[in-house]
């Protein structure tokens, strides 16, 4: 294979890109990453140029021109590269050079990219092509993929809406069944291997196609001479416990590492953090994860979800989920619970949703102005409705008040129940005649009983008849007008004097 230069110096763009470096292997990473692979130290910030790429600006193999670097990771470096004959970019991933170095991983660099390749899926990357470089370092070609990482997602915008979790976790859980059939695990799931395409065809959401990508890294690179001794290779925060602890690993490990992914994209944060490589692998293997309902701050409930993956975070293998169609099978329920359970008008809310998606801009101005005119007429009938109803309390309260005005200025009403009283002594006798009144009785004998047709006697010693209780009389309201004072009472006479000398005259003058 033979490597020229071409003529595409132009497409290099001269920058220095920000970076993750190893103070001790001195290998790049993404800035999602936290600790090397190979040493398990902490990564420090730094810089790329892709500028200064030895295969910058070439032509491989007298079919591929290289475009331009896209990336750097712990296994390679990816380049945009043009099929010369078909005029079609693609992907180029090249292994790095200290690695290429150890025979026995470049040979097992080269069965891992056919054994991807034979994976049959539309959500596995697509690999169209390999082979070596002059210098003996091998390359695979793969489809160019043009959108967003899961990791870069979840960054720049949080945790993922619940629908929109499960629909993805579905997705990589179907596409890891069928690289399970074909033989190959995974190993090393995380968001930065989850590439969302779905902006490449156009389309607003992320989730209608993904991609995974770099299939069998760790399983590549694990046994590496470059990887320090006790240091397990892989991502410490997506690693499952018998992974952590260096013991073989199946198909249920990458079921742990979906649940650690179904984890972060319903709350942001991964289920255990810690300072130290090592440190995180110890939480995988003895400390229990809390429920993502503890994690995440919205109201929204998470249903059957939480308990999927909850079970896909177990500590033993034979308590996970057994198979990734077990585990999709599992999601797709949750999901058709949640649908079940929502509440009314949420169907129609999120066929609103999915129809706004495939609006056009100007569609989409048009209808926020629409909506917003008719938010305006709401608001403005809900003002009407109040005023209305205002004025009918304050007309309600201003009868009340009147009403009470005038029951205070009526004349009292007093009640004659129980105002009656023993007939008095000057009362005259009964028609009856003398010798049929009864004689008087004692005071001490007993009263006799009522007649119903004559009076009580008008004795000193009769008994009153029993008083019927008297109901509480009313008593007047006070006139608004004062009662005039009683007339004051006529002088007394005098008596006249009984000796007629006693009287002296005022006016007589003494002599």
């Amino acid at each position: 294979m033979t490597v020229t230069e071409g003529t595409t110096k132009d497409t290099v763009v001269e920058l220095a890109v920000k970076v993750k470096r190893c103070r001790e292997c001195s290998a790049r990473f993404g800035l999602d990453a936290a600790f090397c692979p190979f040493d398990g130290v902490a990564l420090v910030a730094d810089t790329w140029e892709p500028a200064r790429d030895p295969l910058a600006n070439a032509v491989v193999d007298m079919r591929y021109e290289v475009v331009s670097p896209l990336g750097e990771g712990g296994m390679g470096t990816v380049y945009k590269v043009r099929h010369m004959s078909l005029d079609r970019f693609f992907a180029m991933k090249v292994l790095r050079a200290d690695l290429a170095a150890d025979a026995d991983l470049a040979e097992r660099f080269t069965q891992e990219a056919r054994a991807t390749a034979a994976i049959k899926h539309p959500s596995v990357v697509a690999i169209t092509d390999f082979g070596t470089l002059d210098s003996g370092i091998p390359y695979f070609v793969m489809e160019l993929l043009v959108g967003e990482t899961l990791a870069t997602r979840i960054r720049a915008r949080g945790p993922l809406p619940p629908r929109e979790a499960m629909d993805v976790g579905r997705k990589l859980a179907e596409a890891l069944s069928a690289s399970h059939a074909a033989g190959v695990v995974h190993r090393d799931l995380k968001p930065e291997n989850v590439f969302l395409v779905g902006k490449a065809s156009g389309k607003t959401s992320a989730t209608d196609e993904l991609r995974i990508v770099d299939f069998g890294a760790a399983k590549i690179v694990g046994a590496s001479k470059l990887t320090r001794p006790g240091v397990v290779f892989g991502t410490p925060y997506y690693m499952s416990p018998e992974q952590a602890s260096g013991q073989p690993v199946d198909a249920r490990a990458d079921v742990y590492s979906l649940g650690v992914l179904l984890y972060e994209m319903l709350t942001g944060s991964v289920p255990f953090e810690a300072d130290t490589y090592m440190g995180v692998l110890t939480k995988h293997m003895f400390a229990s994860p809390a429920r993502p309902s503890e994690q995440i701050t919205s109201a929204v409930p998470l249903g059957k979800l939480e308990d999927v993956v909850m079970k896909a975070l177990e500590k033993e293998p034979g308590a996970r989920y057994q198979s990734m169609a077990e585990l999709a099978a599992a999601i797709a329920h949750a999901e058709n619970d949640r649908v079940s359970e929502a509440p009314p008008g949420a169907a129609s809310e999120a066929k609103a949703l999915s129809l706004s998606r495939e609006m056009s801009t100007a569609d989409r101005i048009q209808r926020s102005v629409r909506r917003r005119v008719e938010e305006d007429a709401a608001r403005r009938r809900r003002i009407v409705v109040v005023a209305v109803v205002a004025a009918a309390a304050t007309i309600a309260v201003g009868g009340g008040l009147v009403a009470l005005l005038e029951d205070k200025h009526s004349p009292p009403v007093t009640s004659a129940i129980g105002s009656v009283s023993a007939p008095p002594s000057s009362a005259p006798p009964s028609s009856a005649p003398p010798s049929s009144a009864p004689p008087p009785e004692p005071a001490t004998s007993a009263a006799p009983e009522p007649s119903s047709t004559a009076e009580p006697a008008a004795s000193s010693t009769a008994v009153p008849p029993p008083k019927t209780p008297a109901a509480p009389a009313v008593r007047p309201r006070p006139s608004a007008e004062p009662k005039p004072p009683p007339p004051p009472p006529p002088p007394a006479p005098r008596a006249p004097p009984k000796n007629p000398e006693d009287f002296a005259d005022p006016w007589k003058r003494k002599e």
